[in-house]
Formats: structure tokens, sequence, C-alpha cells
């Protein structure tokens, strides 16, 4: 991954996400592992995209407010777009940064409970997002596993070097991805030269699934949860954890909350009950009893606050949860 991909040819468009819609806290995850695929500022947002055949550069801007929201988009290509093709990109733009879902009825069943009210003030319009294909999110999971962030960021930039490109757009150089069949079709020994280990594995085989067709991002974006959690644990090496993940951050499921990793515990036993550690039972008890409908949503608001403020200040418990 040397050479850089110019991408200088750009489309701009406006899209009018379904208010309330917050764009800094929709668009930027602060709990999120960083990729060099994208980059955030306040307002603004750059990525990578592989998407019809092409290899684009998605800028977006905010040009609303959480109530009258709006989009500033523009898509960076080697070649002019044409407009049918741009037509197309349109609903998987939408989907991507999750403009169409309805959360004003979340907003205003619980805009005044006691636990949740503060987090709505400062969160209002907070949804789920996606902006990375499922392939491309997969890969992120499986170098987490086991890893600390420094050892991960270690091994996907390996992958962005050997089967990536890095592309340049609006002044910007990022990696991109690279498409399934690429690693599908190499030996697991190439990727563990990698310094991937076991992952490699589970890394050729889900290109493998992805290349075939075996797995359809599409199709199990329209699936009903428990329908889409069935066919995600299809997906090789990706387990109950993973899984409970991509119903909320990929498929936007809001609702049903059945899993909560061990690291995930320790913290919310601190937020929650201003403990050092509560039963997982407890505090899905407690989400599902306060927050029926909506507990998913409801734990992402109280969830990403806390990373919202390790931006901008040393919490001392928190840091000793997370593996750096």
């Amino acid at each position: 991954m040397t050479k850089v991909l110019n991408l200088n040819s750009k489309t701009s468009f406006s899209l009018q996400p379904k208010p309330p819609y917050n764009f800094d806290a929709t668009i930027h995850k602060p709990s999120h592992f960083p990729s060099s695929d994208n980059e955030w500022m306040k307002g603004k947002y750059w990525i990578t995209v592989i998407w019809g055949g092409k290899v684009l550069g998605f800028k977006l801007e905010n040009d609303g407010t959480i109530n009258r929201p709006k989009i500033r988009i523009s898509v960076f290509s080697e070649r002019a777009l044409n407009k049918e093709f741009i037509k197309k990109l349109i609903p998987e733009i939408k989907y991507r940064f999750n403009t169409e879902n309805d959360i004003a009825d979340f907003i205003n069943r619980f805009k005044k409970d006691r636990v949740l009210a503060p987090f709505i003030k400062k969160w209002k319009g907070m949804k789920p997002v996606a902006a990375n294909s499922l392939y491309e999110t997969l890969i992120i999971y499986i170098v987490l596993q086991n890893a600390t962030v420094r050892r991960t960021h270690q091994m996907l930039e390996n992958l962005f070097k050997r089967f990536g490109k890095r592309v340049k757009f609006d002044g910007k150089i990022l990696s991109a991805f690279w498409k399934p069949r690429a690693i599908a079709r190499v030996s697991e020994d190439v990727l563990r030269k990698l310094k991937l280990g076991y992952r490699a594995k589970f890394l050729k085989r889900i290109s493998e699934q992805f290349a075939s067709g075996e797995i359809d991002e599409y199709r199990l974006r329209k699936l009903p949860r428990d329908e889409a959690k069935k066919e995600a644990l299809k997906l090789y090496g990706i387990g109950k954890a993973s899984v409970e993940y991509l119903l909320f951050d990929d498929f936007y499921h809001c609702g049903t909350l059945e899993t909560i990793p061990p690291w995930e515990q320790k913290i919310f036993s601190r937020l929650l009950f201003k403990k050092k550690l509560v039963s997982v039972n407890k505090i899905l008890f407690f989400l599902k009893k306060r927050y029926a409908d909506w507990e998913k949503l409801a734990s992402h608001y109280i969830w990403e606050d806390i990373f919202w403020k390790r931006k901008t200040q040393h919490i001392d418990w928190l840091e000793k949860e997370i593996r750096l």
C-alpha cells in the first residue's frame, strides 16, 4: 500500500435525516476503536468506502441542527460519477449514517427519566451508525479479539499495507479496505506473516464467506432481530458478544439487550450502581425493566457519555478498565 489513489472528482448533495439527529454523537463514537480509514472533527467526517466496484471518499458536514438536521455530503471518486450511480448510492449513504430511523418515541418516553434524562439532554438524537460495511466491521472485530488497542492497530495497519490502498481526497490521505476476495484467495500462512496469529484463520474464512456470497449484508439488514441474530451467528469466529454489537451498530435493532461482555459489565456496574462489580443479570434486569423496547439504545446513551467525558478529562477507574 505505497501508491496513493487520488480521488479528484467530486459530487455533492444534501440529505435531511429524520429528527432528532445529533450529527457528531451519531457519526463519532469515542468508545470505538479508531482506524485509519476515517477521520472526524466537530461537524465534519471523512471516510473511504468501497461500493459499486469503486473506491470512494465521503465527506460529511453538519449543515443543520438536532431538530432540523441537514447533512452536506461530498462523494469523491477517480472519475466523474453518473447520475444513475449516485441515485443508487444515496440509499446506501442513508443506511450507513442512519438518517431514516425514527427515535422520537425513545426521546419522548425517557426525557424525564431520573437516570436517562441527563444523557438525553446532552446527546439527544444520537443513534448507532454503520459507517463501515459489515465485512469491514467484522475485520475490526476480529483484530480486536484478545488484543490491546496498540496490538490491534498494528494488525489492522499490516492488513491495510498488504491488501488495502492509500486514498487522497479533500486534502486527507486515508486507508481504504479491500474486497473480501483479496484475502479469500491468499493462504493462511500469508496472513500469519502479518502477525495476526490465530486470527488469520478467522479472517480468511470470513473473507471466503463474503466473497462466495454466503453472507449477504443487504439481506441481513432487512431481517427481524431474531432472524438476523441467527444468521449472524453463522459468521465464522464471531461469538454472541460480537453479534450483540452487530445487531445494534450495523442493523440498528435498538430494543432487546441480551449480552454484556465482562469489561462492559465492570463499567456499567460503576455507571448504574456506583459499585465495582454487580452481576450481568442485575444490569440487564435494570435496563429491561426501566427501558423496555429501547434498552439497547438507552445503554448506548449511558455508555457513550463516559467515553465523551474521557476525551477531555482523566477518569482513573475507567482507564484501569480499558486495555491500551
